[in-house]
């Protein structure tokens, strides 16, 4: 389901196509973060490299790369996981109603590399893309409420 809500996102919305990859460890220069409530509970978070997110504003907006500001990016990548999410909520369960947060984002100036799981986990799913070069991790966490 994340890599079927991903796609449709990012196709329809940014009109990037993405591909599966099997790198878990990867440098992301911006993550963000949304939770959610209802008959499942849990987090979303989306690792991001700086490219991806520029290229996503221009193509959203329909603009050149010079006039893409941080705050642009920032917005962006938020509404970006806000959509997946819904996506994904809907896919699961579109009988229930779920309440997402606002998301949240945050930038990576230390090199931090996106958290890997090494052991698939019950509640926690993990999908990393590739579009020419540029990097998009996403994590899920979900447990009934």
């Amino acid at each position: 389901m994340i890599t079927t809500s991903t796609f449709e996102v990012y196709e329809k919305m940014f009109f990037i196509f993405l591909e599966p990859v099997e790198r878990k460890d990867i440098a992301y220069d911006m993550s963000t973060e949304i939770t959610f409530k209802g008959p499942v509970e849990g987090s979303m978070k989306m690792f991001l490299t700086d490219g991806l997110v520029s290229c996503m504003v221009q193509n959203m907006l329909s603009i050149s790369d010079e006039e893409v500001s941080d705050s642009m990016r920032e917005d962006c990548a938020r509404e970006a996981t806000n959509m997946v999410c819904g996506n994904l909520l809907r896919n699961y369960d579109s009988s229930n109603v779920f309440s997402l947060s606002i998301p949240t984002c945050q930038k990576n100036n230390q090199g931090d590399l996106m958290p890997a799981c090494s052991e698939p986990q019950a509640d926690l799913w993990q999908a990393v893309f590739d579009s020419d070069g540029e990097t998009l991790g996403v994590l899920l966490q979900m447990q009934r409420s």
